[in-house]
């Protein structure tokens, strides 16, 4: 009896301190079946399922400090938005997407330099994080750098290899170089 009860308590325990984030093992799947599909709104679904996982977390502080870093970025407070974030990695350093969401903010500010450092942090936790690797395409893009932008965005086809929205970004590059030339 004491066996059964211990086996539920442990179940009930891991029920509710589950987090998600880039290690949730629901992603695997859906990355498979984003490598496979070619209909683009499953793509849509699967990738809006993605970052669902992604912003799943169970700690209320980092949740307290990731929602107050969103609303800053929206009403564009930028430097507040940088401080929520920075507490957010202070707390859980192996949470991808605080990294990645201060990578946007400084994008926002235009400190690529600042940007880059959280896209490269934010692959190095999930290598499939095709939000940071588009962001990472767009500085290549500012900064004129349209190779490593292609390269970037031949990597997220990897990913998803029958997105419309990414070959588009592709061949718009690969459109103005010959263009520039």
């Amino acid at each position: 009896m004491f066996r059964v009860i211990s086996i539920i308590i442990f179940l009930l325990l891991s029920i509710t301190s589950v987090k998600a984030d880039q290690n949730d093992p629901r992603l695997n799947n859906l990355f498979k079946k984003l490598n496979k599909t070619e209909n683009q709104q499953e793509i849509s679904d699967i990738i809006k399922d993605i970052w669902d996982i992604w912003y799943e977390v169970d700690d209320p502080k980092v949740i307290e400090y990731f929602e107050k870093g969103i609303q800053a970025m929206r009403i564009r407070n930028y430097p507040l938005a940088v401080r929520f974030f920075n507490n957010l990695i202070e707390e859980d350093p192996n949470f991808a997407e605080a990294w990645n969401k201060r990578a946007t903010v400084y994008f926002m500010m235009g400190d690529f330099d600042k940007s880059m450092q959280d896209i490269i942090k934010t692959l190095e936790l999930e290598p499939r994080h095709f939000g940071a690797l588009d962001g990472m395409g767009l500085i290549f893009i500012h900064q004129g750098q349209y190779q490593q932008a292609i390269d970037v965005y031949d990597k997220m086809l990897e990913i998803f290899p029958f997105s419309l929205k990414t070959m588009e970004k592709r061949e718009n590059i690969m459109s103005f170089i010959s263009q520039s030339t």
